[in-house]
């Protein structure tokens, strides 16, 4: 389902140590560029029991979640939320976006 938000997927790097393994991607949701840094736990068997993502820069985080809270809201029987989540996510979306692109580049060094 995630994936599904997400196009033009390139894993850049892969890092192991034990039962810890770290995947690295660049991908674009629409035309907002996206870095993932994923953390996956292996259980004793090598299946996977946890997963962390990291993701920047935050206007894509915030699209992120827009795209995928909704489902994920549905999925887990809450109907509610999934009406709300998009309001909410894309307000947060709006901010991160403006910040990014309007006072980010005013505090750049020079």
């Amino acid at each position: 389902m995630a994936l599904a938000a997400i196009d033009d997927i390139t894993y850049t790097d892969q890092v192991a140590e034990g039962r810890t393994v770290a995947l690295f991607y660049e991908a674009s949701i629409g035309a907002t560029r996206l870095y993932e840094a994923q953390r996956l736990r292996l259980d004793a068997s090598g299946l996977i029991n946890e997963i962390t993502l990291y993701v920047r820069p935050l206007p894509a985080l915030t699209l992120l979640m827009t795209r995928l809270g909704p489902e994920l809201a549905r999925r887990n029987g809450q109907p509610g939320m999934a009406r709300l989540i998009p309001l909410a996510s894309g307000m947060m979306h709006s901010m991160a976006k403006t910040g990014e692109m309007r006072v980010m580049p005013k505090v750049a060094p020079r």
